[in-house]
């Protein structure tokens, strides 16, 4: 793997590799808890931080993202407190669901995170929402929601995608490809070659990157954000990492 700089600070690098260290930390933990059985479930994003931490720092912190359950990086990179987070996935009343849920299907309007839909794709809909709030405003804000190699095959999906392309919504779809949507294989999900063609058809750019790359994917996100905040027609961008 390589990690070109560019002309990125000390001080910067340092950050990123501080923002990699929390969720991990946080993982190795949540994992020992769960041997335990002190909690009754996790779902673990080890070796998968790099994204989650590249998009959280690479944009501005009053930007809505909506985290799926493994973004771990995106929750630790909004500074939530650990107490409130362990408390949400312990289960206890000082959580942000109050005990009902303790895995991430929870959101904080306060750090700007909108928690995970668990039948997956409907939370495109709500970051086109998110993003045409932002439009109607005039404000220079983007919206970034996550999504897994299944979830680009739900109808949710793809309505969002076309609604954001027509629309011209400040929204980037990020799109994360490990090979499978649960048991089947992402081969056997479309005809295309990769996720990052699809964006073809519905008329917006596609950008492939590293997602294990933390520069890459700062970088990427960092420079579409910033295109898309500045342009008086927004068009949304669509991100998949290989």
């Amino acid at each position: 793997m390589q990690f070109d700089r560019k002309k990125h600070s000390n001080a910067l690098l340092q950050q990123l590799f501080e923002e990699l260290l929390w969720p991990r930390l946080v993982e190795e933990k949540m994992l020992i808890l769960l041997r335990q059985n002190k909690i009754s479930k996790w779902f673990s994003g080890i070796g998968q931080e790099a994204i989650s931490v590249g998009v959280s720092q690479a944009l501005n912190k009053d930007e809505y993202i909506l985290p799926m359950h493994r973004n771990l990086g995106v929750f630790t990179g909004r500074k939530i407190p650990f107490s409130k987070l362990f408390a949400q996935w312990q289960g206890t009343m000082s959580g942000f669901t109050k005990g009902r849920d303790r895995s991430f299907h929870f959101g904080t309007n306060a750090h700007h995170i909108v928690g995970m839909i668990s039948h997956l794709g409907p939370q495109n809909g709500v970051a086109d929402g998110i993003a045409l709030a932002s439009r109607l405003k005039n404000e220079k804000k983007i919206t970034v929601v996550f999504n897994g190699d299944g979830g680009t095959s739900e109808g949710d999906f793809h309505e969002a995608v076309n609604v954001a392309a027509v629309w011209d919504l400040p929204v980037i779809f990020l799109i994360e490809n490990n090979g499978y949507g649960l048991s089947t294989p992402s081969n056997e999900q479309f005809r295309c070659k990769s996720f990052v063609d699809k964006a073809i058809g519905y008329g917006v750019e596609g950008v492939q990157m590293d997602g294990n790359n933390i520069l890459a994917v700062y970088d990427a996100v960092k420079s579409l954000a910033e295109s898309l905040r500045n342009l008086q027609r927004r068009k949304p961008a669509f991100l998949r990492h290989r």
